[in-house]
């Protein structure tokens, strides 16, 4: 089986070649339980490689037919990941091709109405995975497997969906071996849980691994920590969980763990948390056991909007945390959403001024998406908002800071009593407030130990030099898109003045 993890092929490249390239976690455990199956496959990752189909082509001469392709997609790849399986289908006609992830599990009708789409998983996919490649490989019936949508005839079947994976230890570990060869990757993480207890409207993750909150033990995840300290060495180890600090039990078990070891002397590790899962005693002790990174989705100044959002937390909560956790020596990321239903220019003003007073290390202004799947989808949809551009095309949640000046992308999303001209620029206007600062820029881009940076000018001397031309690119850009936030200051100044 070829397992392919889609990218988006747009305008955001010139940006692109200076943010960090995380390594396909998706198809990562669905490659691992096909090789604990003993099943033979093969990944490739579009964001680091040009030429798809020639990958495909020289793969295939070593698998035997029907070859069977499964596409990891995101909204933002959708369009790519069609574009390629049409290609497959010339190629390979009698080929059978699975998207799953994101996008096909909230619309799975929708995907397979494209007619080189044979079958979509939706959900968790290792636990169904190895057997309906077996069943697709063998041509034997797979009609009756869960969590599969698949075409009869005319007609799209749709079977129930498979609960979530409830045991976390019955997996494999990562297979960081399927990945290490390539050198744009940082080896430097792990997921050691599953799952979010809480009712965010704007998350897309909890539409594969659900609500129900799963992690591996600390003793598996201390082996994990062990291989990867062992193997790569890294500075920094990011914990990719959407919420590390549901259990504290859990934690603090892993805590000892870590001390037990010495990691806690070797690496520093990165983590996301919520405003209301800490307190100082717990920060201080994650210091001490080397968590020194914390990110908080802090979303807005107001806590109207948080209600609105449901975030089960308030912006004091978010606030206090933030103090905490700079009191603690934590280097602290954060982001903002703009763009947000019931949300005004005043709002998004003292979002920045937050974002200032509290020393925040490094911040990330996102505008709203709603992607498929999400309650925000269904508010925009309802409102008659809902802007979908080709196949989402326009789903991008950092479109305003990474787009081409020229070529704008489109929101998906304007609540009402906005214009989508006003945000971009208030998008931008808190980016260049917060950055225009020579410590912090230094920072960001020198010292990608400390954080969670989100530019990098590469590796080595030769990586920065062959990105001179697109570091000069997006610089013009950056420049361009200050001159058109200052006439679009003036001008609104003269208009309401």
């Amino acid at each position: 089986m070829i397992l392919i993890n889609s990218s988006p092929k747009d305008a955001a490249k010139i940006f692109q070649q200076f943010l960090p390239i995380y390594v396909p976690i998706g198809i990562g455990y669905l490659a691992a339980i096909m090789e604990q199956n003993g099943l033979k496959v093969k990944i490739i990752d579009e964001q680091v490689v040009d030429d798809t189909i020639a990958k495909i082509i020289k793969y295939t001469k070593e698998l035997t037919p029907p070859y069977i392709f499964g596409f990891s997609v995101l909204t933002a790849s959708y369009k790519s990941a069609l574009e390629t399986s049409k290609k497959l289908k010339e190629l390979y006609p009698d080929s059978i091709i699975i998207f799953g992830g994101p996008h096909p599990t909230a619309l799975p009708e929708e995907v397979l109405t494209n007619t080189e789409v044979d079958i979509v998983v939706k959900g968790e996919g290792e636990l169904i995975l190895p057997e309906l490649y077996r069943r697709l490989k063998n041509k034997h019936d797979y009609s009756d497997i869960k969590s599969i949508s698949f075409k009869k005839g005319s007609e799209i079947i749709h079977n129930e969906k498979y609960p979530v994976i409830t045991d976390l230890d019955t997996l494999p570990m990562f297979p960081y071996h399927l990945f290490d060869e390539i050198p744009e990757y940082d080896m430097g993480f792990i997921v050691s849980s599953r799952g979010c207890p809480h009712n965010c409207i704007f998350c897309s993750n909890r539409i594969v691994t659900g609500k129900k909150y799963r992690y591996r033990s600390p003793e598996l995840t201390i082996d994990e920590l062990c291989y990867l300290s062992e193997k790569y060495s890294p500075k920094i180890i990011y914990f990719f969980d959407d919420n590390l600090l549901v259990n504290h039990q859990r934690i603090y078990r892993l805590m000892e763990l870590i001390k037990e070891k010495g990691l806690h002397k070797k690496m520093k590790f990165s983590f996301q948390a919520r405003g209301d899962n800490v307190n100082e005693i717990l920060l201080k002790d994650l210091y001490e056991s080397g968590f020194q990174n914390i990110f908080f989705g802090l979303e807005t100044s107001s806590d109207e909007i948080m209600k609105i959002l449901k975030k089960g937390e308030t912006v004091s909560q978010c606030v206090n945390a933030v103090k905490m956790a700079k009191k603690a020596g934590f280097y602290v990321s954060a982001t903002f959403i703009y763009c947000l239903p019931t949300e005004n220019h005043q709002i998004r003003t003292d979002c920045i001024k937050l974002a200032n007073e509290l020393g925040i290390d490094m911040v990330r202004f996102n505008n709203a998406t709603p992607y498929p799947g999400t309650e925000l989808y269904d508010i925009a949809k309802n409102e008659g908002r809902l802007n979908i551009q080709g196949l989402y095309e326009n789903f991008n949640s950092v479109s305003t800071f990474v787009e081409n000046p020229f070529k704008k992308i489109p929101f998906s999303y304007v609540p009402g009593g906005n214009s989508e001209e006003e945000i971009r620029n208030d998008i931008m206007l808190s980016y260049f407030k917060f950055y225009i600062n020579f410590k912090k820029l230094k920072r960001l881009v020198t010292k990608h130990d400390e954080g969670p940076g989100w530019f990098s000018s590469g590796k080595n001397p030769f990586d920065t030099i062959k990105k001179i031309p697109a570091l000069c690119i997006m610089s013009f850009y950056m420049a361009v898109k200050f001159l058109q936030m200052v006439f679009f200051c003036i001008k609104k100044s003269i208009f309401c003045g």
